[in-house]
């Protein structure tokens, strides 16, 4: 059970998941705004037929507008968030949106009618992007890398053209024959899925996948509308009722999941609801009546919540077994005409729409609102138990039978995790409010060999420089900004901003090794990480290393692991950080099979004292022993560095060597600390 709720968190979080939600998040706006023009003709054609047979070609040109928009809204959107969530340049996955619309468009057979058109318009605006994008990610990342490192100092717009322009072609070319199939290949009537069978098995599959990927926050409709090329609309289960017009009547009352219910649970349980949902329902509930429930679905949220899941496909399922079975199979409503009736009419005003006694549907949308209400009402009621007392919390306190007990607690608990959360927002508002008034640049730090006396590389190290020409130490908007998920996205800058530091320093004849800072983002993102390990691969005989926390071997660690092991495959020394802060856990280094443990600055001062210093002999002892280099981290006086060495401590860094120098000076200041520290400047060890 636990693995199937890690998996399917894993799957709602997913980047494909999370560029189809963004897609139709970023066309809401267009999409009710379309639906509101169907609804607003739809009440003139029943208010005002006299009206709406005058202007009857006028109104006909809106419907196909409103038709024919929206898969071009949502093909657009979905190539955009698609590329973005990928790694793609947008301009180039809208190129081949466009390209493969064309081809398509062109070999459309003639006499195709409207719906026809339709169909494969929303086929199209799915697959098109999606395939697309796929395979140019796919060609980009396995295709032999152009060396674009003297295109991106000049141009970056020429250096992503050298990286998807063959992959562009390739793409386009692979999916060219697709493209110009796909017309013909709907225009055949043969082939629709869900055509051969039944009914009631049709409409529960349709509910269960349609609601499940509501849940995952893609536009379920949208997608099993494309799968079925609006087979539900055209499907009669009775003359003038179709197999969509019961969904939309009777089973899904405020939108998918019928979350009119869930609005009606969180009604009732107002008093209960955590501070930052608690007027969530106020605001959904305009738009609910029309149907309409991705504020609360998005706001609340239902998106990816696990508690919420069984009921939100539970519900349509039992709904639509119950309408099936009171019109279809027993028939107790009459159909008395057409009952269709546009799907953002709010559920209850739907009855006095239909050809039918409107009695009777409203006692059965009523039967099944009631229905809804009982099946989420416990399911909601332990959601906002799990979220007072917290999940582990909450299962601890049921295994010992001391829930009541522990709910005076659950308040002080959620608003101390509230204002963890707040701070850490408002810390990184601030960070990137301080990033907005200057310039991030890089400084580095000399390395000494004391037996040699040499300057054996630099550690690149991240800083802020204001309108001032005053630096800002990383601590005031590193941690911030890596919290809350930019990690990888500054790591990939600094990794940038060294290679062309490096390129300058060749040019000028100088050569040196430099180590880089790598989050734990970057070590679990593939495609910052691929990104990354290309670029330091073109810069292999310079002698590129790579530093991480103790920390970061942690999280994730036969991933880590994987990821390290790439870097010793292409030359790139692993150096662990700050050793003495964090866990100290030997067999995590060995696993995880560093070269360089730099001890941290906090055990040389406790080196001070009698029992720091022999803790510090032994730990540099143990480490040499395990065959790793050791590196003393701030050392800051001659004493310092003399104990260093006296403990067989052949590298060091800090203030007694240099602090760090800005790019510009690095050349000029190794050749100085050459001179102070060269072999016949050092005390014999």
């Amino acid at each position: 059970m636990l693995q199937l709720r890690h998996s399917l968190t894993q799957l709602a979080q997913s980047r494909f998941v999370l560029g189809m939600r963004e897609s139709f998040l970023a066309v809401l706006p267009v999409y009710l705004l379309l639906q509101l023009l169907g609804l607003a003709l739809f009440l003139l054609h029943w208010l005002q037929p006299e009206a709406a047979q005058l202007y009857q070609p006028q109104l006909q040109a809106l419907g196909q507008f409103s038709r024919l928009f929206w898969p071009l809204a949502i093909a657009a959107s979905t190539a955009t968030h698609f590329a973005r969530a990928y790694g793609i340049d947008p301009l180039y996955a809208l190129l081949l949106l466009l390209s493969l619309g064309l081809i398509s468009l062109l070999n459309t057979p003639a006499g195709q009618t409207e719906a026809q058109l339709t169909d494969w318009l929303m086929l199209a605006s799915i697959a098109m992007p999606l395939a697309s994008v796929l395979l140019l990610r796919l060609l980009i990342r396995h295709l032999p890398r152009f060396d674009r490192s003297g295109a991106t100092r000049f141009s970056p717009a020429l250096s992503r053209t050298l990286v998807h322009g063959l992959p562009f072609v390739l793409v386009l070319l692979l999916l060219s024959g697709p493209a110009l199939l796909l017309p013909q290949a709907l225009h055949e009537p043969q082939g629709r899925l869900g055509e051969h069978l039944p009914p009631w098995l049709f409409l529960l599959l349709r509910q269960l996948l349609s609601n499940f990927l509501w849940w995952m926050g893609i536009s379920g409709s949208t997608v099993t509308n494309w799968l079925s090329h609006h087979y539900f609309a055209q499907q009669d289960v009775l003359p003038g009722v179709s197999v969509e017009t019961l969904i939309f009547n009777f089973m899904v009352p405020g939108g998918c999941g019928a979350t009119l219910a869930l609005t009606a649970c969180l009604i009732w349980y107002r008093r209960q609801l955590p501070e930052r949902n608690r007027h969530i329902w106020r605001w959904a509930l305009p738009l609910q009546i029309f149907n309409v429930n991705e504020l609360l679905t998005f706001g609340l949220p239902v998106v990816g919540n696990l508690s919420l899941l069984l009921p939100f496909l539970l519900v349509p399922m039992l709904n639509s077994v119950l309408v099936y079975l009171v019109v279809v199979e027993w028939q107790w409503l009459p159909v008395l005409g057409s009952w269709d009736v546009h799907w953002m009419t709010p559920f209850f005003v739907s009855a006095f729409f239909m050809q039918s006694k409107w009695l009777g549907v409203l006692l059965l949308q009523v039967l099944v609102f009631v229905l809804s209400v009982l099946v989420y009402r416990p399911f909601v009621k332990r959601w906002l138990s799990e979220e007072q007392l917290g999940e582990a919390s909450w299962a601890l306190a049921q295994r010992m039978n001391l829930g009541p007990g522990l709910e005076m607690f659950a308040e002080a608990r959620f608003v101390k995790r509230h204002e963890a959360q707040h701070e850490w927002s408002r810390r990184a508002q601030e960070a990137l409010r301080l990033l907005q008034t200057g310039t991030l640049c890089m400084h580095y730090q000399p390395k000494l060999d004391l037996q040699r006396g040499e300057i054996v590389g630099l550690e690149a190290l991240l800083r802020l420089r204001l309108a001032d020409g005053s630096c800002v130490e990383p601590g005031r908007f590193l941690p911030a900004l890596e919290q809350a998920g930019f990690g990888d996205m500054l790591d990939l800058w600094v990794v940038r901003q060294v290679t062309d530091d490096l390129r300058r320093w060749h040019a000028a004849g100088f050569e040196t090794r430099v180590a880089i800072n790598l989050s734990a983002a970057t070590l679990g993102e593939e495609e910052a990480f691929d990104e990354i390990l290309a670029t330091m691969l073109g810069f292999k005989t310079l002698g590129l290393e790579a530093e991480l926390l103790e920390s970061s071997l942690i999280q994730q660690p036969e991933l880590v692991r994987a990821r390290l092991g790439r870097l010793r495959e292409a030359g790139v020394r692993v150096n662990v950080d700050d050793f003495g802060t964090g866990y100290s856990n030997l067999t995590v280094f060995h696993n995880a099979a560093v070269d360089v443990v730099k001890l941290d600055r906090s055990l040389l001062m406790a080196a001070a004292e009698p029992r720091g210093a022999a803790l510090y002999r032994e730990v540099c002892a143990a480490m040499q022993r395990l065959g790793y280099e050791v590196l003393a981290e701030g050392v800051e006086t001659a004493e310092e560095g003399e104990f260093v060495a006296a403990c067989g401590v052949a590298l060091v860094q800090g203030w007694w060597i240099s602090r760090p120098l800005e790019a510009a000076a690095v050349p000029a200041g190794v050749a100085a600390l050459a001179q102070r520290f060269g072999p016949q400047q050092l005390s014999p060890r």
